[in-house]
């Protein structure tokens, strides 16, 4: 009876054994959700959940690891017993909590994104308008290097808007603000003159007389444009011939002193024709006249240059080409050089304004800029 028991034990213990063992085997996977969960987790923190939704994302790590501790709770069961409904559940709502940050974090992005740039544009705006008035001055400052850094970072900004970079690229905003405003400084100085109506019309009272003596006497006189960059002929009152010129490194500026590479303005004349000299053929003028020495004067006593700056001279109108940069000079391609040469003599009257338009470019420019 004891054998016959024993066996009876050994063969319920064999099978309750093959039963629990089959029974492991059929143990229910964890849910998708969880992987998909985890997987999101890192999504949301790649996507700087921490920043652009913090408390959203604190909310959804807690749910996270309370999440997270059903399903390690489950996982200590044995596996017949495990049951996956109340993990499945709990991890979809962590999944749809995600799905709602994302669209959160996609939303601010697209706002930030477009509200930068927008100031972007504004700003661009204003680049063009200030690089359009900077190209029409042939002077040496810059105001040209302010706008080329400004314009590298520009591109610089989309760079890290695609890249998420929001601060960085709210910063090089602000560089390039500052870059434009001194861009902007600089040109003001040199350009404020021909948007006065006042100087404008003093410009256009010295350019009238300089043609009404050519046509009472009936002589040559030469009219220079310094905005427009035109050479223009007058016989007897009437323009015969128009050239383009170039100015000086500071051309749109009132020549003060030596070495300031500013053209002079006023009523000179030809007191020598030179025939070969470093830029081709050339007329030199008598700069500086009376007026010129006693602004000079002036500028010296009131303390704006100094006691030992001299006050230059050897202006001429010469060849070497109207592309190149003067150091005061107007110059002439040596072609048309050669042509104003042969007609222009000796005490040729030579007057040289700034405009005398009073609708001129500088003005048009910002005229568009401001519609």
């Amino acid at each position: 009876m004891k054998l016959r028991a024993v066996q009876a034990a050994l063969v319920l213990i064999v099978q309750l054994s093959l039963i629990i063992s089959a029974q492991t085997c059929t143990t229910p996977p964890a849910p998708s959700e969880v992987r998909e969960a985890l997987a999101q987790e890192q999504d949301l923190w790649r996507a700087g959940a921490s920043f652009f939704a913090p408390a959203e994302y604190e909310n959804y790590r807690k749910m996270l690891a309370e999440a997270r501790r059903v399903y390690e709770k489950e996982e200590l069961k044995v596996g017949y017993f495990r049951d996956y409904a109340r993990v499945k559940q709990e991890f979809s709502r962590v999944l749809q909590e995600g799905e709602r940050i994302q669209k959160l974090i996609a939303s601010k992005k697209a706002s930030l994104s477009e509200e930068i740039l927008a100031e972007k544009k504004v700003l661009y705006s204003r680049y063009e308008m200030l690089d359009a008035l900077s190209l029409e001055l042939s002077q040496r400052n810059f105001s040209r290097q302010h706008l080329a850094q400004a314009d590298i970072m520009f591109k610089e900004v989309d760079r890290l808007v695609a890249q998420t970079k929001y601060e960085e690229a709210r910063a090089k905003l602000k560089a390039i603000s500052s870059l434009l405003n001194q861009a902007e400084s600089i040109l003001k100085k040199q350009l404020e003159r021909y948007m006065n109506q006042g100087q404008i019309a003093y410009w256009r009272r010295l350019a009238e007389r300089a043609i009404e003596k050519s046509k009472a006497t009936g002589e040559t006189v030469i009219l220079v444009s310094k905005l427009e960059r035109k050479l223009t002929v007058y016989k007897a009152g009437i323009p015969v011939k128009t050239y383009e010129v170039g100015l000086g490194f500071n051309g749109l500026s009132d020549k003060l002193h030596a070495g300031d590479d500013a053209t002079p303005e006023g009523e000179y004349r030809v007191i020598k024709k030179i025939a070969s000299s470093k830029f081709g053929k050339a007329l030199l003028i008598n700069y500086p006249n009376e007026e010129d020495i006693r602004k000079f004067n002036e500028a010296k006593k009131r303390g704006y240059i100094t006691p030992s700056t001299k006050i230059g001279g050897l202006i001429e109108i010469h060849g070497g080409g109207k592309d190149g940069l003067t150091k005061g000079c107007v110059a002439l391609d040596d072609k048309e050089m050669e042509e104003l040469y042969r007609q222009i003599p000796v005490g040729t009257q030579v007057t040289i304004v700034g405009t005398t338009d009073p609708n001129n470019k500088i003005i048009a420019i910002l005229k568009r800029e401001n519609k």
